[in-house]
């Protein structure tokens, strides 16, 4: 498993988040998931990493997503509540 650090626009961090995510609770995976969990510079990393752990439904993801909600400030915060929301919607209907 290669892990990339930052850089990049925000889409590739976005897939780098859901790349990862079915890694976490591997000490280097956690390390990155965090930082992008994290991502100060745009809210849909976040959001799009947090979904992705959501749908892996892991107790090493869920602790993942606990841990950040925690250093999270608010508006962060909300965008990750966010991303797992998307994880547990259901499809939209037609």
């Amino acid at each position: 498993m290669a892990l990339s650090r930052g850089g990049g626009d925000w889409a590739a961090r976005a897939a780098e988040g859901r790349r990862l995510a079915p890694y976490a609770g591997d000490l280097a995976a956690d390390t990155v998931l965090l930082a992008l969990l994290l991502d100060a510079s745009d809210s849909a990393v976040s959001r799009r990493t947090a979904e992705a752990l959501a749908r892996t439904g892991s107790p090493a993801a869920a602790r993942l997503l606990t841990e950040t909600l925690a250093r999270a400030d608010a508006a962060l915060g909300d965008w990750i509540e966010t991303g797992v929301e998307d994880a547990t919607a259901p499809p939209p209907t037609r």
